[in-house]
């Protein structure tokens, strides 16, 4: 009887742990990114090569750049490393990474360009903590999600651009919840982490957000999330899986917790419907937290306008930074700007609970942000 041999795949961690001059590179790129507590990798060609770039704390850094004699063999290397397929290189691909032993996984993209194939890799850190509580939102903010969360139906969002923190507050939120006693379904545009307790499907060309809502709603469920409102139909489901008793959590892209009632009515949602079923609408940003060893107290003149400033612990940003942190950055921190449903009761005059301007003022009397954020909302 002949010998059965079992062919042995390699893992992306063996891949990784090649020698080989552009695997070395990629690898200590990625090992590099992952010590900053870096959000993503950019990997770009040029009209002289190719660039490497992190992003750290909200801003991009170049890590190397290579020849052009170099180009298109690191980005072959690239794509043969992030499970991408070699052949392809007129469209865009999609991936997946999981690095386990990195406590890392990554989604990757490559997309054409003028000089080649850009790659950007997203990295996800997989010990991250969904709790509220270390999310580093105001108490208020807490409380006043939680108590949205506690209604029977309703819909509840949180606007902000890409990269705002909303899919954590929304996950921590939700990790908040009874999950034994309630049927608790995500829509998601891709999932990144998995949730127990949560029933997670992933938006494909095959399903939209619409087609996907409407299938949960015959499956009995208490609360859903929608990972993101983006047309007329998803939003018009959304409310009236509200209005018929159920607990809607999802984000918008708008400028302020204002600005999201404005573009659901733009998007052609019933104003009647916006006033009865929203029960909680806000807008989050990051903003970059100081490192505590390095920053420095600014010029009292350059405050003296500005009463609302505790002068004896505003600081400002150390530029040069120091052993302890990225360029005097050591994270970010949210604020969220937003309205409860005692605030939307009166649409005429919507004014938010707390302002995105007095979060970022409480964070700089506290000396936890630069007073300059401050001024970005006057």
């Amino acid at each position: 009887m002949g010998q059965i041999t079992i062919e042995h795949r390699q893992t992306n961690e063996e891949k990784l742990s090649a020698i080989a001059p552009y695997t070395s590179l990629f690898r200590d790129a990625l090992k590099e990114a992952h010590r900053l507590l870096a959000s993503d990798i950019h990997i770009e060609p040029t009209t002289d090569g190719l660039q490497i770039r992190i992003r750290v704390n909200g801003d991009l850094y170049t890590y190397k750049e290579l020849g052009v004699e170099h180009r298109q063999s690191f980005i072959q290397e690239v794509k043969r490393l992030s499970n991408l397929s070699i052949a392809i290189s007129t469209r865009p691909q999609d991936s997946r990474l999981s690095l386990p032993s990195w406590n890392l996984a990554l989604r990757v993209n490559s997309t054409p360009t003028l000089y080649g194939e850009k790659i950007v890799l997203r990295l996800l850190d997989m010990t991250t903590d969904f709790d509220l509580s270390t999310t580093s939102l105001s108490d208020d903010v807490i409380t006043d999600l939680k108590i949205a969360a506690t209604e029977k139906n309703g819909v509840i969002i949180i606007s902000g651009p890409t990269g705002s923190g909303k899919s954590r507050t929304l996950f921590s939120l939700l990790n908040s919840l009874e999950k034994k006693t309630k049927n608790i379904v995500s829509l998601e545009d891709p999932i990144e982490y998995i949730f127990k307790g949560i029933s997670q499907i992933e938006i494909k060309k095959s399903l939209s957000f619409a087609d996907g809502l409407r299938a949960i709603l015959r499956q009995d469920p208490d609360i859903i999330l929608v990972g993101e409102i983006r047309d007329f139909e998803t939003a018009d489901l959304c409310f009236k899986a509200a209005a018929t008793g159920h607990l809607v959590i999802s984000t918008l892209h708008a400028n302020s917790s204002t600005k999201v009632i404005e573009r659901l009515k733009n998007m052609g949602v019933d104003e009647y419907m916006i006033q009865s079923n929203l029960k909680f609408s806000a807008a989050q940003r990051l903003v970059k937290k100081l490192c505590s060893y390095c920053a420095f107290v600014p010029n009292k003149e350059d405050l003296s306008n500005n009463p609302a400033f505790n002068l004896s612990s505003v600081r400002t940003q150390n530029h040069q930074g120091c052993s302890h942190c990225t360029n005097g950055i050591t994270g970010r921190l949210p604020v969220m700007e937003y309205l409860t449903k005692n605030e939307l009761k009166d649409a005429q005059n919507l004014k938010p609970k707390r302002s995105l301007r007095q979060e970022c003022l409480n964070k700089a009397n506290q000396g936890l942000i630069d007073y300059k954020e401050v001024l970005a909302y006057a």
